[in-house]
């Protein structure tokens, strides 16, 4: 997945011109979006134009994932069939769309988010993009939500997870997200971690690379490695997209 919150767009260098490299990741994302996607969503003014809109006047950083990202998310969660999901990290609520539209009419989708201000926008968007089911807003520090004893992600060993978890959150708090989404998830579920290659960043040592946000993603990959297969099987995906390397 592709979004960067560091120091702003990564990209890999045969994308930084068009000098050498005549063909341009943002070239290539328009010509899918106009196959691939909605076209009265894709429209002037349709309900991708709305939410950015929305996003802009409330000042919030345009850090969504892309329409085919989104896209990308809501084919996972229809081929794992997916009836429960929940998503760390709202923002505007882009991401959350795409997942809810992938789930029946009796799913479920929760999304945590500690921006109020950012809740209201994606409450807004939801409401646009006419969703059912509709996304519950968890708001609040998203480990304290997680891991509140008397709250909803208390669960039991034998209830049922979540089918998939999708990580969209920030990057210092990494690895405990991603261990309280190895509590939650079902058996054969699938957890998502966005921006999980920093713009190739991750592969740096400490030494060279002292940034917190790379550090938790770092001991993410160190806990897969030490697990060897025994809790998770687990890839890593670069994406090159208009808006970033990651």
């Amino acid at each position: 997945m592709s979004i960067n919150h560091g120091d702003g767009p990564s990209l890999p260098p045969d994308t930084r011109t068009e000098k050498d490299h005549p063909y341009t990741a943002k070239e290539t994302d328009i010509y899918l979006k106009s196959k691939l996607l909605p076209k009265d969503d894709l429209s002037s003014g349709g309900l991708y134009d709305r939410i950015h809109r929305r996003g802009v006047e409330a000042g919030m950083p345009d850090i969504s994932v892309t329409p085919l990202q989104g896209q990308y998310l809501g084919v996972l969660a229809r081929a794992i069939g997916a009836k429960r999901i929940l998503e760390i990290g709202t923002l505007a609520g882009f991401s959350t769309i795409f997942l809810a539209r992938a789930l029946p009419t009796q799913g479920v989708i929760d999304t945590l988010e500690l921006s109020p201000l950012h809740a209201k926008i994606a409450q807004e968007n939801f409401l646009d993009a006419d969703l059912y089911p509709f996304p519950r807003i968890h708001l609040g520090p998203a480990l304290e939500t997680l891991r509140n004893p008397n709250g909803p992600f208390a669960r039991l060993p034998d209830e049922e997870g979540y089918d998939l978890i999708f990580i969209d959150a920030d990057k210092e708090q990494i690895f405990d997200y991603f261990l309280e989404s190895l509590r939650l998830t079902r058996k054969g579920g699938v957890v998502i971690v966005d921006n999980a290659i920093r713009g190739g960043r991750i592969s740096r040592s400490e030494n060279d690379n002292p940034r917190i946000d790379v550090s938790g993603l770092r001991a993410l990959y160190d806990w897969v490695e030490k697990d060897a297969g025994r809790t998770v099987l687990m890839s890593g995906i670069q994406t090159v997209s208009e808006k970033f390397w990651e």
